[in-house]
């Protein structure tokens, strides 16, 4: 809706198209997605991600189709596959060699139970703080039957805050701060905003973290330990109307003019 409205601002038309209201249609061998063509769309900002379900995947090659036909899409479907879930995410970030926390990733309780206490443990796939906890002790593993494979990860923050930077191109858009005496800092698990002033490492951190998945547009977690930053995670549909507010960044207009710069008219 943000986009909506600044597209708006700009003399941009600009719909909302829930994949739920798509289909792509085969006959006589020719292949066709309605809506998308039957309204002319030369350009997406794609959201596919939620839980991960065959909606998610049907959105994911609604995305490559899409592109294969030559419209422009933000982000694109090799970022959406690059970022599918923290094992791929860490996994590419450590071939970049960029820096990321001791992790152990299994859906085994034994091999996630090596990693030395304290640690964080974390749905393989899932965003907003949604099922991350901080284990001290083993008897308070929770059930593993909700998202199957987890990641066991050592604490990477010895402050009460960390950063999410948004990353548009080559540069970082918007920095916040967020703020928390809980293990998590999520602003939807209770964390608050701050404007982080900083620069440095962090920017250069998050502009590589975000290349090195092939996202365009992306939310980059970054945390200190001891002097030393750490990714946390990538996330390539982030939500930004927080970080709007705290920062007094116009993101939505920054993603548009980004979008007709890259695709034209």
């Amino acid at each position: 809706m943000r986009l909506r409205e600044e597209a708006g601002k700009q003399g941009v038309q600009c719909q909302i198209i829930s994949f739920n209201n798509t289909a792509l249609l085969i006959r006589e061998g020719r292949v066709e997605l309605k809506v998308f063509q039957e309204k002319n769309v030369r350009k997406v900002f794609s959201r596919p991600k939620t839980l991960l379900s065959p909606l998610t995947l049907y959105a994911l090659s609604l995305i490559k189709i899409l592109e294969d036909g030559g419209t422009y899409v933000l982000n694109s479907f090799e970022g959406f596959l690059n970022t599918l879930d923290k094992m791929i995410i860490y996994r590419n970030l450590c071939l970049r060699n960029l820096p990321v926390p001791d992790s152990t990733i299994s859906p085994s309780r034994e091999k996630l139970v090596e990693m030395p206490l304290p640690f964080f443990l974390k749905p393989i796939y899932g965003s907003r703080g949604r099922g991350v906890k901080l284990v001290e002790n083993v008897d308070s593993l929770p059930s593993f039957e909700a998202y199957e494979a987890w990641v066991a990860q050592a604490p990477a923050r010895d402050l009460d805050w960390d950063l999410r930077m948004l990353v548009l191109g080559e540069r970082v858009l918007a920095a916040m701060k967020r703020v928390s005496k809980k293990p998590v800092t999520n602003i939807s698990r209770g964390g608050a905003g701050e404007i982080f002033e900083g620069g440095g490492e962090a920017v250069e951190l998050a502009v590589k973290a975000s290349d090195a998945l092939n996202c365009i547009f992306a939310g980059v977690d970054i945390s200190f330990r001891k002097g030393e930053a750490f990714i946390l995670d990538v996330n390539p549909q982030p939500d930004f109307m927080g970080v709007e507010e705290t920062v007094r960044v116009n993101v939505a207009r920054e993603i548009i003019r980004h979008m007709l710069a890259e695709a034209g008219d």
